[in-house]
């Protein structure tokens, strides 16, 4: 009987992401201090009032966006870090919605949303094409998906290469998927900007038409 392969990047993923307690300290490291930095790119393209943001984390985003006036709604896959987000946004006297739902079945009509954020949680999405979907159905027309992942560099720099060959052996992470190629195919028009060391980290905004 052959034991299944254990996937060490992606056992590391599970274990911080399911552990409030060490998220901050360890996404903090691991980005050389950034990580907030790069998120906040998505206020430079964040339109309208009504904004959906999946994959809360532990909240600051969401946090930020409720204190410049967005009204916000948050999504989280795990239990640990919807409770943690909960609780900072309620010390902070804020009534935000953080649902724990899945990203294939959104629990809303079609067309409330102006924008949709997700930060650093493309690569988790299996199925691609089915999230792109609901996104699209809940977003208002002419509204846009922000997204800020890691990934693939356009420019396939040499060290980009070597790191996700060392990697892909060890994770299910969709790293080198072509996220912008999927939102064109359900016909959002799409920019994309790379940036961060060696290009590894990339903003997509995709308007829906």
């Amino acid at each position: 009987m052959r034991l299944p392969q254990i996937k060490i990047i992606d056992l590391f993923y599970r274990v911080y992401k399911s552990w409030p307690i060490f998220y901050d300290g360890i996404i903090q490291l691991f980005s050389v201090g950034q990580w907030e930095k790069w998120q906040d790119r998505t206020f430079d393209d964040l339109t309208g009032k009504k904004i959906l943001e999946i994959g809360v984390g532990p909240g600051k985003l969401l946090l930020k966006m409720a204190k410049k006036g967005y009204s916000v709604t948050g999504l989280e896959f795990r239990k640990g870090m919807a409770d943690e987000a909960r609780k900072r946004i309620k010390a902070k006297g804020y009534d935000i919605d953080i649902l724990q739902q899945s990203i294939y079945h959104l629990p809303f009509q079609n067309d409330v949303f102006h924008c949709i954020v997700l930060t650093f949680t493309m690569a988790e999405i299996s199925n691609l094409d089915k999230a792109i979907s609901e996104m699209k159905r809940v977003l208002m027309e002419n509204g846009r998906i922000i997204i800020i992942a890691g990934g693939m560099p356009q420019d396939k720099n040499i060290f980009a290469r070597i790191l996700f060959r060392m990697l892909e052996q060890q994770t299910l992470l969709k790293l080198e998927r072509d996220n912008v190629l999927y939102l064109k195919q359900h016909g959002f028009e799409v920019t994309r900007t790379d940036f961060g060391p060696f290009n590894m980290v990339n903003k997509i905004v995709a308007v829906k038409k």
